[in-house]
């Protein structure tokens, strides 16, 4: 049994739009409970309804009405710094800050920004991000026990800024890996992802109307996911298509995700940037052919030749695309058991959930309670 007993996980919301965060939060929760009599707690100013409890069993969901520092307190004395780790998931908001009064009353702290410090994220809006990083953000950060990266990228940015920075990335459970894929009918591509600019949705979607696929009445694109701001560009574009072999099919969640994934051959997120996109590795584990941007924080499996590489011009996804159908079945299969072996050593929730005790154990405090 680990000397922690509980987690409390900070969040902004618990909604389908953040649940690349939300979910990495938890996702390791059963193992926590089952392996090390670890609790896990979700706690945000707001939690969606589409929450599904069931299938957190392990996870504690608690909303907040107040988020002021006297409520942070408040909150905090309920727990014991000396059997407790706080982890902040993202920046800029209420995380951060709860986070920093936890950790003046001597609660160890785990910082993760989730790829929201990479150089593109922070070129958004870089007027207000600079500023407000280095007189506030960055301030707050460096008091924290540990700074987690999800991706290896992202520690080597993050190292510029912060001292003890260590790489536990995200992945997918044991049981989301099948051992076989159905390869015959005409090639599917999935996007599975926000539809957000920064996700690539509209440069691929360009590229797809640009190539030869447009043309081939038996291959598909299809686009699932939370609209972010994209939806109205992507269906203009779907409308003028005339060959309709591009389909939106708005958010997939559960079994329809995983029937989406088992009818489909390849994954594709030409992303300008992430911290470490889950959904990637999801679809490895599914069996699908990754095709990814340098952007997506996920250069090793570009680097063993078990994705491939699609840039974030349209241009340079088009040709993914056409060198994607263009693959021998034989060729196919050896790029996807590349994938699989990377996933099944390194990218599993349950092995993940024992790196971050290992990682975390040493940070408990030893201060008296508030």
């Amino acid at each position: 049994m680990s000397r922690i007993r509980k987690i409390i996980n900070l969040v902004d919301g618990v909604s389908p739009v953040n649940f690349g965060i939300w979910h990495a939060a938890v996702a390791t929760s059963s193992a926590l409970s089952n392996d090390y009599g670890i609790e896990s707690y979700l706690v945000s100013p707001t939690i969606d309804n589409s929450f599904q409890q069931d299938l957190f069993p392990a996870v504690k969901t608690i909303q907040l009405e107040s988020v002021s520092k006297e409520a942070a307190i408040t909150f905090f004395k309920a727990f014991n710094p000396e059997e407790t780790i706080v982890a902040s998931h993202g920046c800029w908001r209420f995380a951060t800050k709860w986070a920093a009064i936890a950790q003046h009353f001597g609660f160890a702290w785990v910082y993760t920004p989730h790829g929201m410090l990479e150089p593109w994220s922070m070129d958004q809006k870089r007027w207000k991000k600079l500023p407000y990083f280095y007189l506030i953000e960055r301030r707050l950060a460096r008091k924290a026990k540990l700074i987690r990266a999800v991706g290896k990228p992202e520690m080597e940015n993050l190292v510029q800024h912060f001292q003890k920075v260590i790489h536990i990335p995200n992945g997918i459970y044991q049981s989301e890996l099948k051992q076989s894929h159905q390869n015959e009918g005409p090639p599917v591509f999935l996007f599975l992802a926000r539809l957000h600019h920064k996700k690539g949705i509209i440069p691929l979607v360009s590229a797809w109307c640009s190539s030869e696929i447009i043309r081939n009445s038996g291959a598909r694109l299809e686009i699932a996911g939370t609209d972010d701001g994209e939806k109205v560009a992507l269906e203009s574009i779907i409308a003028q298509n005339p060959d309709k072999n591009i389909r939106f099919l708005g958010p997939v969640f559960g079994k329809a995700k995983e029937e989406l994934m088992g009818n489909a051959h390849f994954y594709v997120l030409p992303s300008l940037s992430e911290g470490f996109p889950t959904s990637v590795v999801e679809a490895i584990g599914a069996g699908l052919l990754p095709l990814i941007s340098e952007g997506c924080n996920f250069p090793e499996i570009l680097r063993e030749g078990a994705a491939i590489n699609t840039g974030t011009s349209n241009s340079s996804i088009q040709e993914a695309l056409e060198k994607a159908i263009g693959l021998e079945q034989k060729e196919l299969d050896l790029m996807r058991q590349k994938g699989l072996k990377m996933v099944k050593e390194s990218l599993i929730w349950e092995k993940i959930a024992g790196a971050q005790v290992l990682a975390f154990e040493p940070l408990l405090a030893q201060s008296k309670k508030i």
